[in-house]
């Protein structure tokens, strides 16, 4: 299953708004001809937060958006809430803690960018409570909406800050409860970044509770073994963390791609290539990054003024077109056949590679590049 993360391009995401519905329904009509049948659209904690009239508004606006999507003929899988969109963590004011420390990440909170920590929520049991309560009024306005055909939720949320596992085991059985008691047949999915393959304890005693895996992170996490280089690497990594999530958790994964593409596609028939490395190796689905870059005007704005390139990362330009190459990219994809899973690059336990998962994680990709290369 192919699907791209939309990312409204006239209203963004600053401004705590829904996707404006007629720029998202001409977008998914145009995703959807070339073979794209979902779009991933996220939904920051913070919409949720404000006035009750701004909450009402926004949820509404959703529907609405979800309304024109189902007219395109497309399906959507909410993230939500999203916390991490194209590396930049976004988050409501309750969850960002301590004074501005320039040597903090960049988060963005309350319309601006600021270098804060986080609040060590898990260990809060009345912003548990909110949180699920903020989840539970989303849950509630668009469950068994034709256009949902998943959720993906806790986005990245394992790594900032970390949670003791008993409390993420609750969530997220909260979170799962809500989205079952409305729609029992939706699937969820997890998302998680490169990081818990390095520190895999939490990740092994809840995953078990989604329907699978979305593999996020490619930004930065696996730098200390592999650097994107171009989209053929980027595609052959992913297959190898589809395999290893598959041997490790016991889950399928879909992954999210595009990091590389800041620059350009680089060699078509080598991304192909790695591509059906990835289908081989059982991913569920692959998640473009962006599907659509976003007007002149917001080229600036966080998300995509952070880091060059990112504004042009998109399946279609400005203009709603498909990019050259992307198509033919796409269909080679769709008309390839699986073949048999290998796991034979795995030599070890899964006990062996919890007592040093760092060593492991690099020696197994070692073996995977050997292997299919």
């Amino acid at each position: 299953m192919i699907s791209a993360t939309y990312i409204c391009p006239v209203r963004g995401l600053a401004g705590l708004e829904p996707p404006e519905p007629d720029v998202l329904e001409k977008a998914a009509r145009i995703a959807r001809s070339l073979g794209i049948e979902q779009l991933r659209i996220p939904v920051l904690e913070e919409s949720l937060t404000g006035s009750v009239r701004h909450k009402v508004a926004f949820l509404d606006g959703l529907v609405q958006a979800l309304d024109h999507v189902l007219d395109a003929g497309c399906g959507v899988s909410l993230i939500a809430p999203a916390q991490r969109i194209l590396g930049l963590d976004f988050t409501p004011p309750f969850l960002a803690a301590g004074s501005i420390d320039s040597r903090a990440a960049r988060i963005f909170v309350e319309g601006r960018l600021r270098n804060l920590g986080s609040y060590q929520w898990w260990s809060d049991p009345s912003l548990v409570q909110r949180r699920i309560r903020l989840f539970r009024e989303l849950v509630s306005a668009v469950a068994g909406h034709p256009a949902i055909r998943g959720w993906i939720v806790m986005d990245r949320v394992l790594e900032w800050p970390r949670p003791e596992p008993q409390v993420a085991d609750l969530v997220l059985n909260a979170y799962c409860a809500e989205i079952k008691d409305r729609d029992e047949t939706c699937p969820i999915f997890l998302s998680i970044g490169v990081s818990e393959f390095l520190a895999p304890g939490i990740l092994s005693i809840i995953a078990g509770q989604a329907d699978g895996l979305c593999l996020r992170g490619l930004e930065g996490d696996f730098n200390r073994f592999y650097k994107p280089l171009n989209p053929a690497n980027e595609i052959f990594v992913s297959a190898y963390l589809c395999a290893l999530a598959k041997f490790f958790f016991g889950s399928q994964a879909e992954v999210e791609i595009g990091w590389s593409m800041t620059a350009d596609m680089g060699d078509m028939e080598e991304a192909i290539r790695a591509a059906m490395h990835l289908v081989d190796q059982g991913a569920s689905g692959i998640n473009w990054l962006s599907l659509i870059d976003p007007e002149n005007r917001l080229k600036s704005t966080p998300p995509w003024g952070l880091v060059p390139g990112l504004e042009r990362i998109g399946i279609l330009d400005q203009g709603l077109e498909p990019k050259q190459n992307f198509e033919p990219w796409l269909k080679a994809i769709q008309r390839y056949e699986q073949k048999p899973t290998r796991t034979d690059f795995i030599d070890i336990s899964r006990k062996d590679y919890v007592s040093d998962p760092d060593m492991h994680f690099s020696r197994l990709w070692g073996h995977f590049q050997e292997s299919f290369r």
